[in-house]
């Protein structure tokens, strides 16, 4: 099986430090923690990929604060290739409430960028970078 094409995804923060992550149950990211977000339709543009995957994943409305960056993910997961170029934006929520996608997430949690779980392999850079270059005061 193979998974390719344009992705985005959301970094959603909250005070004190803290964002939201999503425990996926479908492959060929199952029980690893992420960052909600998906595949662009046609024509979609990143931004609101990332809009739509984050209020189809959690159940939120999301504004986006600014793109932390774009990224070449590739490699082999569960037997699963995958060949996706990323875009990750920092989001904050602005209304709907924290409902998981019942299909394709499995748990939905808020943690501490201090005491983050272990992360799907590809958004371990992303989550980096924002805390580098966007959370830092």
């Amino acid at each position: 099986m193979k998974y390719s094409g344009k992705t985005a995804t959301a970094i959603i923060t909250y005070p004190e430090n803290k964002i939201l992550l999503i425990k996926r149950s479908t492959l060929p990211f199952v029980g690893y923690w992420a960052l909600p977000g998906g595949r662009s339709e046609l024509e979609e543009s990143a931004e609101q990929t990332a809009l739509r995957e984050t209020k189809e994943e959690t159940g939120l409305d999301v504004a986006i604060v600014r793109k932390v960056g774009e990224y070449h993910e590739q490699g082999v997961q569960a037997g699963v290739e995958y060949n996706y170029y990323a875009t990750c934006f920092l989001t904050k929520p602005v209304g709907g409430e924290v409902k998981k996608q019942e299909t394709e997430i499995a748990e939905i949690k808020l943690f501490s960028l201090s005491a983050l779980p272990e992360l799907a392999f590809e958004h371990i850079q992303m989550v980096k970078d924002c805390v580098a270059t966007v959370m830092r005061k």
